[in-house]
């Protein structure tokens, strides 16, 4: 049997990762200066979606959003967590390529394991901002592919 987890230490969890990836970004901003505005507005929108986060963690007393504790396992996020603390800890050369496809497996992999449907609601509002994040995250996607298509040419 599955052990009971806390809700609010769920999102509290999830709301970290989403600020690993803004300091990743961060960390790339720094590295490459001819794409920072890039790599620091891509670290800006995961703060936000971190906040968002944690917005919805102060819903959860209400009785409109839920979270799926089935959906989340601590473990996998944790590892996620300290991948991407060893991509910002990376010391030696860096290409642009290499940092895209860093960027681009992440945020692939919060779309392909659902990261944001651990939660349930009934509410519009936070269905909305639900679908937000996950829009968000395509977005990421998309962002990253076009510099990297732009980078190749």
């Amino acid at each position: 049997m599955a052990e009971r987890q806390n809700p609010q230490a769920i999102i509290a969890l999830m709301a970290e990762n989403e600020e690993s990836v803004a300091h990743l970004y961060e960390a790339y901003a720094g590295r490459f200066s001819e794409h920072a505005a890039f790599w620091s507005g891509l670290a800006a929108e995961e703060r936000d979606h971190a906040r968002w986060l944690r917005e919805l963690g102060s819903r959860l007393g209400e009785g409109t959003l839920f979270v799926n504790e089935d959906r989340f396992r601590r473990e996998p996020v944790r590892v996620f967590h300290e991948y991407l603390e060893g991509e910002v800890r990376q010391q030696g050369p860096l290409t642009l390529a290499r940092a895209l496809s860093v960027a681009l497996s992440t945020e692939e992999a919060l779309i392909e394991r659902r990261f944001f449907e651990v939660f349930e609601t009934d509410s519009v509002e936070l269905k909305h901002v639900l679908h937000d994040l996950a829009s968000a995250t395509e977005e990421h996607v998309k962002k990253v592919r076009d510099l990297w298509a732009k980078h190749k040419e």
